[in-house]
């Protein structure tokens, strides 16, 4: 699919989306958070709770390798967004099997990405806290 065509093959006829709208595979690549989620599901061969994606995105952002416990705040409100921000969009897309109900998400059927290490590819601090919901007391 190429990057000027939405899923449907049409030819795009705006020049913009919305941050959390996906229309073609470079809208799926070109957000951190989203290649986050795809990097986290690459590294496992199952079904993921989104609380571990969102302690993984968490713990990448503050630079570290490792997630952060998903008990601490921050964590819950990613979790809490990716739902609706990023989850739904994904899953809609074909890139990923969402499970609302049960709060899981794996790659789909099929799928295969090559996403680097998210906490060597983060964006701007100032971008980013404004989007994990962090701020410099949270680092």
């Amino acid at each position: 699919m190429s990057d000027t065509h939405t899923r449907t093959g049409q030819a795009r006829n705006r020049p913009s989306i919305d941050a959390t709208e996906i229309e073609t595979m470079h809208d799926v690549f070109s957000d951190w958070e989203r290649r986050a989620i795809l990097y986290c599901l690459q590294e496992r061969d199952s079904r993921v709770p989104v609380k571990t994606v969102a302690a993984d995105l968490v713990g990448w952002w503050r630079g570290h390798e490792r997630p952060v416990s998903t008990d601490d705040d921050v964590v819950a409100q990613v979790r809490d967004r990716l739902g609706y921000a990023h989850l739904l969009e994904l899953h809609e897309f074909g890139v990923v099997s969402y499970d609302p109900r049960r709060e899981t998400v794996c790659l789909a059927d099929d799928m295969k990405v090559s996403v680097s290490e998210p906490w060597s590819d983060r964006p701007a601090e100032a971008e980013a806290g404004q989007r994990l919901s962090l701020d410099a007391t949270d680092q």
